[in-house]
């Protein structure tokens, strides 16, 4: 590890004082045909991730940007496609609508809050699960890594990814997008906007895709990953004047597919290649064998309006949120293997109903003046209804009915029923200054204070089950409650300060020092839940005091410390970034899954401490080609854990140990106004573990994938493409799910995937 650190802190060394010899120039990222003939042409990247307009190079945080130009042109159409492509993050999804995102190993986990703020125009996202959808007419992307909590507050511990649509202009213009694939695969997309008067301007954007995914189900002929969605976006901005400005966006999406399709690995159960004998993660080569077909629906709804009116002194910011989500998810339950009719066989449905209101004001001083400042205040309403039932699997099938207990008569009788209501209500002031001591120098100091009130209140109707002989009530049933008393609230507070140091050792080149705090509510897991774990744990011949799972978990908090370089050289020819890290984190959230009797539970580590560094560039050679690329390392370990000090040493779970990716395209002129541009990448993620306890055999190890595009492009504004990804063809886990130690349930990366888009711009 030592020399990692001697490494990273030599190319920081470097950049600080060989780079300051190049001359004054702009950040760039990918090109077009019309940059590479005129370099001198190219504008300087100007980020917003801050909540002020700056200059890419300025800002005292390892950044990934990605323009317009750089997403058509990798062909960057979901998140996964650029996120699995940036040093030290981890991005985990399944077709049910789960993601999680880990940036230097703080780990966002299921049913929990995330630590990366998504922010879409201005609006920070209060839940991931909307968040894993197609991307259009996208302005540009900035993914900030480090804590951000200061800024954005809960859930930015780890870093924010800023998302900007297109911004409508002064002329009529538009696009369209149309794809083919395998697994008969395809997708359209477009957008068009414009002026509707001097002052009114508007842009729609739209897209559909769908696919039958890479897998079947061998028992039923399901195709287990396939998916449909329709995404829709409107935006009306009004301009009457400079000081003026009212930004309106309503969006949103309905999606469809199949339920949890995860393979399992089950000691003593062999299937396909897996003998049963030991559990083994780089073995993914499985067939899907579950007798029932999965279903999974969505709907989403969302709105923001962006009031900024200029009063010279300081501009004001008025920044109103508001989205709906309607999830279902259903399926066989673990261990997913043909069982109908017996005592075991079981189907399991989830849903999840989210509205959230925010509102954020912030008054922001002129960007020009040497000390700036910024000030504001943010408050949040989220409620979740939730519902999950554990029924009998009488007929193969899924039931028909949804959010409710299903009586003995009922062909699928209810063996585990929870309705549980969460309610969270955030404020947050939050304020920031920066002072210019020199031309070189600059401070940056930023703190925000977050208040959360959290309640969770059980509703599930407190009736005796025939099939149990207890309330179907679990809170009734094992906590001795009654059903008035079967609520939880909880208040959480945490003070989030941030201070950086930059100094800029040439117009073009900056080092800095940063330290930060980040925050992550505490919350409740399902009431009950620890008494439940525990009669399961005794009914099975398992000592209780194993148990360590509670109905309320502490919040999460960490300290970060950072040092980094960036430069950008050689009239834009060459963008660095390099930075090392240093992160405490005080009761760690991580996921736990105990499907035998329905619960999906979060718990808390006393203490993990990670460390790392990552390093990435972006260039063009004088030849023309673009290479792009970068390298993360982090070492997470578990030190202290209360719940099971067995488990102290152990590697942190979620994060890569390793990422490395490596890019390169090249443009050739093949006259008459047509450029043919190949581009190849490669992506290599070390050895991660997915539980807390590392529990052998499921260490997946490392794992390349190599992605391939060729782009034919016109002058007259249409892009023929042909890709190809995961080129090899490699089998793996995306994802591993440790349960009980004897046994996981896996979701499987999509194997080797092709097709064909065209592209017109107008």
């Amino acid at each position: 590890m030592k020399s990692y650190f001697l490494i990273s802190t030599s190319v920081s060394a470097v950049l600080a004082t060989v780079l300051s010899a190049g001359p004054a120039i702009a950040q760039t990222t990918d090109t077009t045909p019309t940059d590479r003939a005129n370099a001198s042409s190219q504008d300087e990247i100007i980020v917003t991730g801050t909540k002020r307009e700056q200059s890419l190079v300025d800002v005292p945080v390892s950044m990934t940007v990605l323009t317009a130009d750089a997403i058509e042109n990798r062909g960057i159409d979901r998140p996964s496609d650029f996120l699995s492509t940036i040093p030290n993050v981890t991005f985990i999804e399944d077709n049910a609508g789960e993601v999680y995102i880990n940036i230097r190993g703080q780990t966002s986990v299921r049913n929990s809050d995330p630590n990366v703020a998504i922010v879409i125009d201005g609006v920070t996202l209060s839940s991931v699960k909307p968040f894993n959808q197609d991307l259009f007419d996208i302005e540009q992307i900035e993914v900030l890594k480090g804590p951000q909590s200061a800024l954005y507050g809960r859930n930015a511990a780890a870093g924010a990814i800023v998302i900007t649509t297109k911004k409508p202009g002064d002329v009529f213009e538009g696009n369209i997008e149309a794809g083919v694939g395998n697994f008969d695969s395809y997708r359209v997309s477009g957008g068009i906007g414009g002026p509707l008067s001097d002052a009114f301007k508007f842009n729609v954007a739209g897209s559909f895709r769908e696919t039958d995914g890479p897998f079947t189900n061998v028992t039923t002929g399901e195709k287990v990953h396939r998916f449909k969605t329709a995404n829709a976006r409107g935006r009306l901005i009004y301009e009457p004047n400079d000081a003026l400005s009212v930004d309106f966006r309503l969006g949103g999406h309905t999606s469809k597919g199949g339920g949890s399709a995860y393979n399992a690995q089950l000691l003593g159960n062999p299937i396909g290649d897996f003998d049963g004998t030991a559990l083994d993660a780089n073995l993914a080569d499985m067939p899907f064998v579950s007798n029932v077909e999965g279903a999974f629906d969505e709907d989403f709804i969302d709105a923001t309006l962006n009031i900024k009116y200029d009063f010279n002194f300081a501009t004001l910011n008025l920044i109103s949120g508001a989205n709906k989500l309607d999830q279902y998810f259903a399926s066989d339950s673990p261990p997913y293997i043909p069982d109908t009719g017996s005592a075991a066989a079981t189907v399991q449905q989830y849903t999840y109903k989210d509205t959230n209101l925010s509102q954020e004001i912030r008054l922001t001083s002129p960007s020009e003046q040497r000390f700036r400042w910024q000030v504001g205040g943010y408050i949040l309403q989220f409620d979740r209804d939730q519902f999950s039932n554990i029924s009998i699997d009488s007929n193969g099938r899924l039931p028909d009915q949804r959010n409710m207990i299903l009586e003995p008569t009922n062909q699928h009788p209810s063996l585990s029923f929870s309705a549980p209501v969460y309610e969270t209500t955030s404020y947050a002031p939050f304020a920031s200054v920066q002072y210019d001591f020199t031309d070189k120098l600059e401070l940056n100091l930023a703190g925000r204070y977050d208040i959360e009130k959290r309640s969770i209140k059980e509703t599930a109707a407190d009736e005796i089950n025939p099939l149990t002989g207890a309330s179907y009530n679990n809170c009734v049933a094992l906590t001795g409650r009654s059903i008035d008393e079967c609520e939880l609230n909880e208040t959480f507070k945490q003070f989030e300060p941030k201070a950086s140091l930059t100094y800029k050792v040439s117009p073009n080149a900056s080092i800095y020092g940063t330290y930060g705090k980040g925050f992550k509510s505490g919350g409740f897991n399902p009431i009950g839940s620890r008494e439940t774990l525990i009669a399961a744990a005794i009914a099975n011949g398992i000592p209780a005091d194993t148990v360590f799972v509670q109905d309320r978990y502490e919040k999460e908090v960490s300290e970060s410390f950072e040092l980094g370089a960036k430069a950008a050289l050689f009239n834009n020819a060459l963008n660095v970034n390099a930075a090392i890290f240093h992160t405490d984190i005080s009761g760690a959230q991580q996921f736990q899954f105990f499907p035998s009797v329905g619960l999906q539970t979060t718990v808390s580590i006393d203490k993990i401490k990670v460390k790392g560094f990552d390093f990435d560039f972006q260039g063009r050679l004088p030849t023309g080609t673009n290479i792009y690329g970068g390298f993360g390392y982090t070492d997470g370990k578990v030190k202290e854990f209360a719940g099971n000090p067995a488990f102290e040493g152990n590697r942190s779970p979620g994060a890569f140990k390793t990422t490395l990716n490596l890019g390169i395209a090249h443009p050739f002129d093949i006259g008459n106004g047509f450029e043919l541009e190949p581009r190849a990448e490669f992506n290599n993620y070390g050895s991660i573990w997915w539980d807390v306890a590392n529990s052998p055999g499921t260490e997946r190890d490392s794992l390349s994938l190599f992605n391939g595009r060729l782009s034919l492009k016109s002058d007259a504004g249409w892009t023929l493409s042909a890709w190809g990804d995961n080129l090899t063809n490699e089998k793996y886990f995306q994802e591993v799910v440790p349960l009980l130690g004897v046994f996981t349930v896996n979701y499987r990366g999509p194997t080797r995937s092709y097709g064909i888009e065209a592209r017109y711009d107008f």
